[in-house]
């Protein structure tokens, strides 16, 4: 097939019909047909992303405007029309506003009138998706303007973000997890309430020790806390999600939640895997530890998180160089603190644009003498 024609999917119940809009339509689209909603829905999980759905209204089983309601539960962004040979319009304007419809169109409907109507809804797409890119681009813009203050602000719980996002990603590329958009901003975001913490219970929590009762309470309602924070910021509800489940045990259910649950384990995975490791564990005794909760994760992340600590970290060596010559993507060794005492980096921190502008500013303000003569990192 053409796959730089537009895809249009014809969903009726008669199959002369269909054969009719493949033989009058397919040399301009690329076109799908469906004898029921189901094949339809099969067909635009298959196939998608498709920018036009026609359906007829008057199907067994499944009707049209029962169809097109299940594909916007699958699909938001494609545009959808009804056929309808009913005489009264005015029944189905319910059926159109709830399944946010685009057109309504009388049987027989003409090649002529179909084909005009197709190209609208194609312009309607164009639009929607452009709207869609220049929100994801502005959202992008401003969570990455967010997260690199944050870590400038408090670099020891950012730095452990960076270092959990990458092996969370690690992880779900391995066992083929979707949305790694959303599995970013989640990790990102979940350390946000550490930020309330006075310096002390951040270095407790930070390092895994017992903390007192009250303070275990107010630690525990962190990710309630974080997505109460984020609320308001559009496109963000199934990150929410996420990260309030964060931390709990993985209890595979086949609902709305299934995929967000999945992401949830996966960075939780990656966290327990950071702890350890920050606390000097070497990489077996890590997996020893990790292996006695295996039934806490998504079956199968705990051998892909092997799989990626075994990849990783061959292709990197150790070095010492002067703070000055830190570069974005080297990896500290050793934490990067001030003879006052003031951490501009932990242990394990991945260097970007952030941390780098914290220490030329730190460098500017007090001088050379301030930082140590070399600090080891992974280049």
């Amino acid at each position: 097939m053409d796959t730089t024609k537009p895809k249009v999917l014809f969903v009726d119940d008669e199959v002369s019909i269909l054969k009719g809009f493949k033989l009058n339509l397919g040399r301009k689209y690329e076109v799908f047909t469906a004898d029921s909603g189901s094949e339809g829905l099969r067909i635009l999980e298959e196939e998608g992303p498709i920018q036009v759905i026609v359906s007829d209204f008057a199907m067994p089983r499944m009707n049209g405007a029962d169809f097109l309601e299940k594909v916007r539960e699958q699909d938001k962004e494609v545009v959808t029309m009804l056929l309808t040979g009913q005489a009264n319009f005015d029944d189905l304007c319910e059926v159109v506003r709830r399944g946010e419809i685009f057109r309504l169109l009388g049987k027989p409907c003409s090649p002529e009138l179909l084909d005009k109507n197709i190209q609208q809804a194609l312009r309607q797409y164009q639009l929607l998706s452009a709207e869609k890119e220049l929100l994801e681009k502005t959202l992008n813009g401003a969570i990455a303007a967010i997260t690199s203050l944050l870590s400038a602000a408090n670099p020891m719980f950012f730095g452990r973000a960076q270092r959990v996002k990458v092996l969370a990603k690690d992880i779900a590329r391995e066992i083929r997890v979707s949305h790694e958009w959303r599995l970013e901003v989640a990790c990102d975001f979940c350390y946000l309430g550490y930020l309330t913490l006075p310096d002390d219970a951040q270095r407790k929590v930070y390092k895994g020790e017992d903390l007192s009762p009250e303070m275990q309470d107010v630690v525990s309602g962190f990710p309630e806390f974080v997505s109460t924070l984020i609320k308001d910021i559009p496109r963000l509800g199934k990150i929410r999600k996420i990260i309030e489940l964060i931390g709990s045990d993985y209890k595979e259910r086949n609902d709305e939640f299934s995929e967000e649950r999945v992401i949830a384990s996966i960075i939780h995975l990656a966290q327990v895997y950071d702890l350890w490791e920050s606390k000097g564990c070497n990489k077996g005794e890590v997996f020893e530890k990790i292996r006695s909760m295996e039934s806490s994760f998504v079956p199968g992340s705990i051998d892909a998180l092997a799989n990626t600590r075994e990849l990783g970290g061959s292709f990197l060596e150790p070095s010492h160089i002067s703070p000055n010559e830190l570069k974005p993507g080297m990896r500290l060794l050793e934490e990067l603190v001030l003879s006052d005492g003031k951490l501009l980096a932990p242990v394990g921190a991945i260097v970007n644009s952030s941390y780098l502008q914290s220490i030329q500013s730190h460098w500017a303000a007090l001088g050379e003498s301030f930082f140590p003569n070399q600090i080891e990192v992974l280049v």
